[in-house]
């Protein structure tokens, strides 16, 4: 247990409420700040973007990383983060591989970010590897969790809504502790698995909306004629935020520029409000 007055905790951890470099000036507009200590939810659909705009955090911030890898094995993550990286298509970059091209002073540029590919990690297997990068001399400014559903919660009471809120708590305290930005990748209730509705915070699936402290909802902004002509967008929605702008209902986002083929989410500067 400690115990402090509030100026004496901010002196304490003068790096509390740092804010990492975000990639998205549209989304820090918006109030949607990426912070050391806090835990994020992002939460869409399958293939709506979230581990694309995980990766894409954790690439282009330039902060040291643990990525929890559950739902990707190692090519996967190569071929996405080398697409960031160089701009090509990921087509392209599995090309270059199965051509013999190991990539090697591109993935020189990560090795800021450490890797675990289990697919079912557990809360010790998570808390063992933050602890793993302090002994490198200072623990990562964020962790990315990739997804929820795939975490062993370790009990079995067999209640989905609290296995859930347990393994979130567990991410709040591990903020906390070490002073980083957890980012946990989520799914949504089957009504917005479409993809393409603007998904509240009701649509978290197991209602788990209350341990985050920014929650942010993805869906694809644009339409089939967008689409045809290469111009996807991605809305974000800032459903909850206890350090800014939110709005439940999911009518306070921004949209972005998006492009799988290069695994590519850019600004395009619209704040829908």
């Amino acid at each position: 247990m400690s115990l402090f007055q509030l100026g004496s905790a901010l002196r304490y951890n003068k790096s509390s409420g740092v804010a990492l470099d975000s990639p998205w000036r549209s989304l820090t507009a918006a109030t949607a700040v990426f912070r050391k200590p806090q835990l994020v939810l992002i939460a869409s659909a399958p293939g709506g973007g979230k581990s694309a705009l995980a990766l894409n955090l954790a690439v282009k911030s330039g902060a040291s990383c643990i990525y929890f890898s559950a739902d990707s094995g190692p090519r996967t993550q190569v071929v996405r983060s080398m697409a960031i990286t160089t701009g090509r298509e990921t087509t392209e970059v599995e090309a270059a591989m199965e051509r013999g091209y190991t990539f090697d002073n591109e993935l020189r540029d990560l090795s800021r970010i450490w890797w675990e590919f289990d697919a079912g990690p557990s809360l010790d297997t998570i808390d063992e590897s933050i602890l793993a990068h302090g002994y490198l001399g200072a623990y990562p400014d964020m962790c990315v969790i990739d997804n929820l559903m795939n975490v062993d919660p370790g009990d079995s009471e067999g209640n989905e809504f609290k296995s859930l809120e347990n393994i979130l708590l567990f991410g709040l305290e591990l903020s906390r502790s070490k002073n980083m930005c957890v980012v946990v990748l989520h799914h949504l209730t089957g009504e917005y698995e479409d993809g393409r509705t603007p998904p509240p915070l009701s649509a978290l699936r197991g209602k788990v909306g209350k341990v985050p402290e920014m929650v942010l909802t993805l869906w694809r902004a644009s339409d089939d004629l967008d689409e045809a002509l290469g111009q996807d967008k991605m809305g974000v929605a800032i459903v909850k935020n206890r350090d800014g702008i939110a709005d439940p209902s999911a009518m306070y986002s921004v949209e972005l520029d998006m492009n799988f083929a290069r695994m590519s989410i850019t600004d395009s500067g619209l704040l829908v409000a």
